[in-house]
């Protein structure tokens, strides 16, 4: 299912953002949907990570805390924003956690903004990280993979009142590149 509350073209379209839970395809799907529109791609995660001179997501948590984490994140969305036609995948917690959160919001009411939602259930989840854990510290010392599902429940609510766009994420990620096209450049018949 794919709801939408703005409709760019072309020529409006200049920085897409992408949201959603650990394990949704943010950043492969970033990656592809850059390509495909010919823009540039940013993963927000080696942005904020850079601005923390760790070695790693986990070890920022462990020794600066998740506050140093979402100020680095904001300090690296803001920056990225300044970067024009762009496709940028957030973390996780960026689109519920202030102060990235706001500076997400703050940007899509001044427009030429794209938020989209990357949903997934559970079960695609589970079989993506289940692959990969990847480098992301533990917020509930609970099981990677449960803990993952559990907080994408949590945040639901967050990623959709900030998102402009929700995207079935359960696919491909080609097709998910296909959904968002879709979202983005629907008529407006």
């Amino acid at each position: 299912m794919q709801t939408s509350h703005a409709t760019f073209d072309d020529d409006d379209l200049s920085t897409v953002v992408l949201i959603g839970a650990r394990g949704s395809g943010k950043s492969t799907v970033g990656r592809l949907l850059a390509e495909a529109l010919e823009l540039e791609f940013i993963d927000l995660d080696d942005r904020a990570l850079a601005l923390c001179d760790e070695s790693s997501v986990r070890a920022v948590f462990e020794r600066r805390g998740e506050l140093a984490w979402r100020v680095a994140e904001a300090a690296a969305l803001t920056e990225a924003f300044k970067s024009k036609r762009v496709v940028i995948a957030t973390g996780g917690g960026a689109a519920c956690i202030d102060p990235p959160q706001r500076v997400l919001r703050d940007a899509a009411a001044a427009g030429m903004l794209a938020i989209v939602w990357l949903r997934c259930d559970g079960q695609t989840m589970q079989d993506r990280l289940a692959k990969d854990v990847g480098d992301r510290p533990s917020l509930t010392r609970g099981d990677p993979v449960d803990e993952a599902i559990e907080i994408a429940v949590s945040r639901a609510s967050a990623y959709e009142a900030v998102a402009t766009h929700t995207v079935d994420a359960a696919v491909l990620p080609e097709q998910v590149v296909e959904r968002i096209q879709a979202s983005l450049f629907r008529s407006s018949s």
